[in-house]
């Protein structure tokens, strides 16, 4: 990827909201106010106390500060880590107000957040990924939050994250900002100075900012351009185009499966063991499969390893159990034989191709929901095969799909496929044991990973607290019957945490709550056979249960009662 901003104009990028305007305070009711980061990093951390959020300190009085992941801007800064210094950079989030945070769905307005301009960029290095911190000049930077500024409009940049604004709309801002009036109680005499001063000095920075452009496309050589395009109606000169892509160096290697702002949510909600054992497995296997239970959150931990909330370089793939072979999941040419007929996960690795070639190491995630359904030995070999190739074996990891030509693709490009080494499967399995149906050969060439979860484990990261005697309850029930699908669950905890949030609403009091999850949730996924002793004993157990730990839980109690009758009358127990 090439930093290729245009000198005269601005950097940006976006944020999350905040309620307190970035001022370095944590959001007061975080679960309940929607900011843009997800809900359990909020109950875990910030409703807790804990300053993770990268957003923080933006425009902290006493020290701001903007965190921005490796993955979104050491594109740039890689390569020459003073590449932002002296740049203006204009900040935006999405629109929130009271009571409840972020408006409008999932495409919410942005409206500015303030604007930096960029002292020093810090480099701070954790144990398993990195992330730069951008420090304002100390009195160069503003905050525009309480204005309601519409966002400008940006052009995009080669690589993620960081934008760039042109120089009409960056006075288009600052214009609206200085003729916005205010309350006090939002917007004080400090926070109006600032504006003034970097209003005033915008046209000074702005030209340091353009001469360290060139002075920075001197070092590096710029890129081959074109004639500039016409003025438009408005008489703006648009920026160059670009008529020849430089050629980007291939990355060393890919960058990790988990990403840096995801490590600590992963770790959060399924344990620092379960996070470790993905690193480990994705180093050195090329198939992770996550197993365990129902009700485990395979498939929701699967899509949390990466920040792609457009789910721009995520794939998910449901098996089917009718296929038999590689033409299955990646297609097969036409009738004619000149096509090839690409599927999703074709298109998907075409795309994950052409970011690794313009030299992007961001992993491209493809989940293959549910693997135990088909013969995953049969269809999914030869990408598994090419996937332990070494990043620079080019050859060795290129697939000819068949046929002269993609359809959807430039005929010139023929039909192979190069499988980038960014690209990571990532499997779910439900199964009761790990690997359970799986073939040993794929197994070999797998990382298994059980999501083994204990009723006050999923209680503890769902940020339920119960009383000793219903814990008693829970632990006791999974001993009675949890081989035959009793089992409790991150699923069954999320629920019964939001049962109660609303005791009042479903007038009900903590035990009704946890009555009717288990006896909804738990109790109704047990299946019992009559002519089975080991299931007649299950039942004792089950009715012992009832009678004990779980004497207070009167819907768990009266569906236990009906088993024991229809076991009696020789009839099977299914879904109740």
């Amino acid at each position: 990827m090439f930093f290729d901003a245009t000198p005269g104009n601005a950097l940006g990028c976006r944020t999350n909201a905040h309620r307190h305007g970035w001022d370095g305070n944590i959001c007061d009711d975080a679960t309940s106010w929607k900011c843009g980061i997800d809900q359990e990093f909020r109950e875990r951390y910030c409703a807790n106390g804990t300053a993770r959020c990268f957003h923080l300190h933006i425009f902290d009085p006493q020290a701001p500060c903007l965190v921005i992941p490796d993955s979104g801007v050491g594109w740039i800064l890689r390569r020459n880590p003073h590449a932002l210094d002296d740049q203006i950079l204009l900040i935006w989030a999405p629109e929130a107000e009271e009571p409840g945070g972020m408006q409008g769905g999932k495409n919410p307005v942005s409206v500015m957040a303030g604007a930096y301009r960029v002292g020093e960029v810090e480099r701070v290095e954790h144990r398993n990924h990195a992330e730069w911190r951008i420090h304002p000049y100390p009195d160069s930077w503003t905050c525009m939050g309480p204005l309601a500024i519409p966002s400008p409009r940006f052009i995009h940049l080669d690589g993620p994250y960081i934008k760039q604004i042109d120089r009409q709309s960056i006075d288009r801002v600052f214009d609206a900002a200085r003729e916005e009036e205010i309350e006090e109680d939002y917007w004080d005499a400090e926070d109006r100075e600032r504006l003034e001063n970097f209003a005033g000095h915008l046209d000074e920075w702005l030209t340091v900012a353009g001469e360290r452009l060139e002075k920075l496309r001197a070092e590096s050589g710029p890129p081959v351009r074109g004639k500039t395009k016409k003025s438009n109606e408005r008489g703006v000169q648009q920026r160059f185009v670009r008529t020849q892509t430089p050629p980007a160096e291939p990355p060393a290697r890919p960058d990790p499966l988990v990403e840096g702002p995801c490590r600590e949510s992963v770790a959060a909600t399924y344990g620092s063991e379960t996070l470790t054992a993905l690193e480990a497995g994705s180093l050195t296997h090329s198939l992770v499969v996550l197993t365990g239970a129902e009700g485990g959150d395979k498939g929701r931990l699967a899509l949390s390893l990466i920040e792609d909330p457009r789910r721009e370089r995520t794939l998910i793939v449901p098996v089917s159990p009718t296929w038999r072979g590689r033409e299955d999941l990646l297609g097969r040419p036409n009738a004619a034989g000149d096509l090839f007929e690409p599927t999703a996960l074709t298109r998907f690795l075409y795309r994950a191709q052409e970011a690794w070639d313009r030299g992007d190491p961001r992993p491209f995630v493809v989940l293959l929901e549910a693997l135990d359904l088909g013969a995953p030995g049969h269809w999914l070999n030869e990408l598994l095969t090419r996937a332990e190739f070494a990043p620079d074996q080019r050859a060795d990891r290129t697939i000819d799909l068949g046929g002269q030509a993609v359809r959807g693709r430039d005929r010139k490009a023929g039909s192979s496929l190069f499988l980038s080494p960014a690209v990571r499967f990532v499997a779910t399995l439900e199964a009761g044991l790990p690997g359970g149906g799986l073939s040993p050969r794929l197994l070999d060439r797998a990382a298994v990973i059980h999501l083994a979860i204990d009723p006050r484990t999923a209680l503890e990261r769902s940020g339920v607290e119960l009383e000793p005697e219903q814990l008693d309850a829970l632990w006791a029930l999974g001993d009675a019957a949890g081989e035959r699908g009793a089992r409790f669950s991150l699923r069954q905890a999320r629920s019964l945490k939001a049962c109660l949030e609303r005791l009042a609403e479903l007038d009900l009091d903590s035990w009704g709550a946890l009555d009717l999850v288990l006896r909804q949730e738990v109790l109704s996924k047990v299946t019992l056979r009559a002519a089975d002793p080991a299931d007649q004993g299950v039942q004792r157990a089950l009715s012992e249960w009832s009678e004990g730990p779980g004497k207070r839980l009167d819907g768990c109690r009266g569906a236990i009662s009906t088993w024991s009758e229809l076991l009696e009358s020789g009839r099977d127990v299914r879904l109740s």
